[in-house]
């Protein structure tokens, strides 16, 4: 018997949770310190932080063109789940360029009323909890 076990990670049968699942591995291991950091009011270097946001807004546009009303057929009590993780992924990729045109400055960000904060993003992946569970997903 080994020593340590590995918790094994299933992945989502349904389309929209497995969306979900891409999102949130993209928010809490890619850019959790990214959005920490800008959240507080830290400035980053735009070399590493164009990186950042470049490889996590392809991977963005990947999960939106998977969920895509022309990829993905589904049911109108899930239309209505689709559509708000659509607005989610969206308002993230508007924080990262509204980020990139800042010059990824956290103050000016901060005070910036155009855009939603991380915090009100994190609220929307919350409202998205609740319609996963009424159209009963694998993946909350």
């Amino acid at each position: 018997m080994p020593l340590f076990r590995r918790k094994k990670i299933i992945r989502p049968k349904n389309p929209l949770g497995m969306a979900l699942y891409q999102y949130d591995r993209i928010v809490d291991k890619e850019v959790a310190g990214f959005l920490k950091a800008l959240a507080v009011g830290k400035s980053l270097s735009p070399g590493r932080g164009n990186a950042i946001i470049e490889s996590s807004i392809y991977k963005l546009d990947y999960i939106l063109e998977d969920i895509s009303k022309e990829n993905l057929k589904i049911d109108y009590r899930s239309d209505k789940t689709r559509y708000g993780v659509i607005e989610m992924i969206n308002e993230l990729k508007k924080y990262f360029s509204k980020a990139k045109e800042r010059n990824f400055d956290g103050e000016q960000l901060q005070n910036d009323k155009t855009i939603k904060n991380p915090a009100e993003i994190a609220e929307l992946r919350e409202k998205i909890k609740k319609k996963m569970k009424d159209i009963e997903s694998d993946y909350i």
